[in-house]
């Protein structure tokens, strides 16, 4: 018994051990802050800037925050909706369907109104749904002023809320890991509680547990115990995909302000 306790325990190490190492190198992630409508200022874009790095690294995908006057003038070919902008403006800084995050804000979007809008591409897809990203619409709408100028608050409000909702990206051995760590201890467990049990022998009936004149019934009576309920689950966030004009899926939306 001893032996396999230690067998165990030098399987744990083992296990421990090869999480240490390196595994193959990471993807590299990218972050950028492209201010074309220049609405905000030096010291609002380092500090943007930092916080779109951190988010990035920590939900281990590509992110872009970009503002732009109107949807004229791009660099690169789209079909003139404020949708089809986000998504070729990911397209062509980070490829097509790499993990990754766009955040768009237009100034006049022809229409007289401003455009606030989120794609995402790759994983990011299912990694930010659609009822998280209106709540992050939200909060940020929430604390912005109709008439306000100034977008520092609300775009980092916006990358806040990203951090927040976008969980954190797993390496794929963590998931077997945690299994093989959990069977290990359980296995610790169940030995040492059966090395205390030696004196204890099987027993084929239940005569030496129950106590003489114990078992008589001397009345009874119906007892209502439970009930049962049907339920029907409500239906979960789809978060459907389209595809771009430049052959790229992704998903998001926007809204007009």
């Amino acid at each position: 018994m001893t032996k396999r306790i230690f067998a165990a325990l030098f399987a744990v190490i083992l296990i421990l051990s090869a999480a240490m190492l390196p595994v193959s190198a990471e993807a590299t992630y990218l972050s950028k802050l492209d201010d074309t409508a220049q609405v905000l200022s030096d010291s609002e874009k380092s500090s943007l800037q930092s916080t779109i790095n951190e988010v990035s690294e920590a939900c281990k995908c590509n992110l872009a925050f970009v503002t732009v006057k109107d949807l004229n003038g791009a660099s690169f070919p789209h079909n003139g909706t404020t949708r089809d902008y986000a998504d070729m403006y990911y397209e062509t800084n980070f490829g097509k369907n790499t993990d990754g995050i766009v955040v768009l804000l237009v100034l006049n979007n022809g229409r007289g109104k401003r455009d606030i809008y989120i794609s995402t591409s790759g994983k990011c897809i299912k990694r930010l749904s659609d009822s998280e990203r209106e709540a992050i619409f939200d909060d940020a709408l929430d604390h912005h002023s109709p008439d306000s100028k100034g977008y520092y608050d609300f775009l980092n409000n916006i990358a806040q809320g990203i951090k927040k909702a976008v969980p954190p990206h797993l390496k794929w051995y963590m998931l077997p890991l945690a299994f093989l760590i959990g069977f290990g201890i359980a296995m610790l467990i169940l030995m040492f509680m059966k090395k205390q049990l030696k004196s204890v022998e099987m027993q084929r009936g239940a005569v030496n547990y129950v106590r003489p004149g114990s078992m008589s019934v001397t009345a009874s009576r119906d007892s209502y115990l439970y009930s049962t309920v049907s339920r029907t689950a409500r239906p979960k966030d789809s978060g459907g995909s389209h595809t771009s004009s430049g052959g790229g899926t992704h998903g998001g939306g926007g809204r007009s302000f």
